[in-house]
Order: structure tokens, then sequence, then C-alpha cells
């Protein structure tokens, strides 16, 4: 019993120390981002009043928040990934009508620069594309 048990223990912290190198990139990823500038082509635009919340969570979670009148509705959420220098969020938008039928859809943040505070990112969605500066 006590040999199945070791095993058991072993198979476990092994699995864990697996996961744990898959997702040692993210440290400097995870937590509370706010979006404080956009840029679309010669167009910059400083988020001063309804700034977008993105939190990127330990758990490879994703959620998105945008403010309106005081309050942040997280209305967007799902999982991302940390391929080379971007970040692959696969995510729904539970505003939308026919949630259940809907497909994941795509967004990429090629991460351009990256502080304790301050990350700078080109946004990929699609055919669209601008960059942004978040602010944690």
């Amino acid at each position: 019993m006590y040999k199945y048990l070791t095993v058991a223990i072993f198979f476990i912290w092994f699995t864990q120390a697996i996961k744990s190198q898959e997702v040692s990139n993210t440290k400097d990823i995870i937590g509370r981002w706010v979006e404080v500038k956009r840029i679309e082509g010669d167009s910059t635009k400083l988020v001063e009043e309804y700034p977008d919340t993105y939190i990127f969570r330990d758990n490879m979670i994703f959620h998105k928040g945008e403010a309106a009148e005081g309050v942040i509705l997280f209305n967007i959420t799902g999982k991302y990934s940390i391929e080379d220098n971007n970040i692959v969020i696969f995510y729904n938008d539970y505003i939308q009508r026919g949630v259940a039928n809907q497909k994941a859809k795509k967004i990429v943040f090629e991460i351009l620069s990256i502080t304790q505070d301050e990350m700078q990112v080109m946004v990929h969605d699609y055919d669209y594309e601008y960059k942004m500066i978040l602010k944690r």
C-alpha cells in the first residue's frame, strides 16, 4: 500500500513540475492590465474615461471588462497561452446573442515590450491590427 501511495505522490509531483515549466513564461503577464492608449495607423487615442480591463489569471483564464458609467462589465472570457512573444487568446463574448452556438474567437497580442507596470502589444484581431499600451 505504501509503495502505491509513494508512486501516486511522485506522479502528481512530476505532472505539477511539468505543468509549472509550461507556464513559467506567464509570470510577467499574470494580473490586471488597463488600456491607456490605442494607436490605429496614424491615429492615437488616449483612453481616459472608460478604459478596457484585461485580466490574465495564473490558471490560463482570460477576462476582458468593458467600463461604462463607473462599472466594469466582464462580458468576454476565455483561455490564453503564451507562444514565443505572443499571447494567444480564444474567447467568447457573452453579450452576444446565441452564445451557446458561438465558436470561440481568436485574438493575438504580440508583445512588443513589457516592464513591471507597462506592456505594449500589437493586437492581431483577424484582419484588423492596432497597437495598444496597457498599465497595471
